[in-house]
């Protein structure tokens, strides 16, 4: 059950604290190749995390969304903003503080930018030093509760399902056709890894190595988006929704 934390009035918050969960996005604003807006990836999670918090039962309180993020890998190219990981890590754990202040007892970060993963663990780790488990705070990226039916619609191999490739683009369609440029998007390969790095929303990453997205090709995307379809980004969309709401149901009990 969706509940605006902007929509409540101080008089309303004291039938949630004990019954309801806080979620928020956190995002970015960063190029998305030639054929996707920068919001991308502010316009995928706000969708999907509202989308998952309506199909819950249980009730989640959601925050308005974070649209900045840890994005320096995309200044080859106009539109981004970026902010320190030190800001970042003090200002997500100042949300999550106020959260608990406010007499909540479990919070869900909803990371929908790949750049953002290692500042939202040290929140987790921060909070949790602070707090342990009297304040259960979770952390995912979205696309990874549905990592399974992801593999069964994606028609890429591995390599083609990473930045502004078959994944987002595929969803874009699906929710904000007239935002894609499709007259801009072109066939391409599946983007190499190697046996301990595999660059692709689903491959495993042994390692972790700093890269900027314009070394795979000069457009900044990472994997297949001539592969995106509204069609597939429909089912996309509807799987993962389905299980990051399943994800809020079995820890909100």
């Amino acid at each position: 059950m969706l509940i605006n934390w902007n929509q409540l009035s101080q008089l309303e918050f004291e039938q949630y604290r004990e019954k309801a969960a806080v979620a928020i996005n956190f995002a970015s604003t960063e190029q998305h190749s030639y054929h996707l807006p920068v919001g991308t990836d502010a316009f995928l999670g706000k969708a999907v995390t509202e989308q998952a918090a309506a199909f819950a039962k249980t009730p989640i309180i959601l925050l308005p969304q974070v649209c900045y993020g840890y994005s320096p890998h995309h200044r080859f190219a106009p539109g981004y903003i970026t902010m320190p990981q030190k800001d970042l890590v003090n200002y997500a754990c100042n949300i999550c503080e106020c959260v608990r202040e406010n007499g909540f007892k479990r919070m869900y970060l909803v990371n929908s930018h790949g750049g953002n993963q290692v500042y939202l663990s040290a929140v987790i780790n921060e909070m949790g030093e602070r707090y342990g488990t009297s304040f259960a705070l979770k952390e995912l990226r979205y696309w990874d509760v549905a990592g399974q039916k992801i593999s069964e619609i994606r028609e890429s191999k591995l390599g083609g399902m990473g930045h502004a490739g078959e994944f987002e683009t595929s969803i874009m369609m699906y929710l904000h056709p007239k935002l894609v440029h499709k007259e801009l998007i072109h066939e391409c390969d599946p983007v190499p890894g190697d046996p301990w790095f595999q660059r692709d929303l689903l491959g495993y990453k042994k390692y972790q190595k700093y890269a900027n997205f314009n070394e795979v090709n000069p457009e900044g995307h990472i994997g297949q988006p001539h592969l995106a379809s509204p069609e597939k980004g429909r089912l996309l969309f509807e799987v993962v929704t389905e299980e990051l709401a399943k994800f809020f149901d079995y820890f909100n009990r």
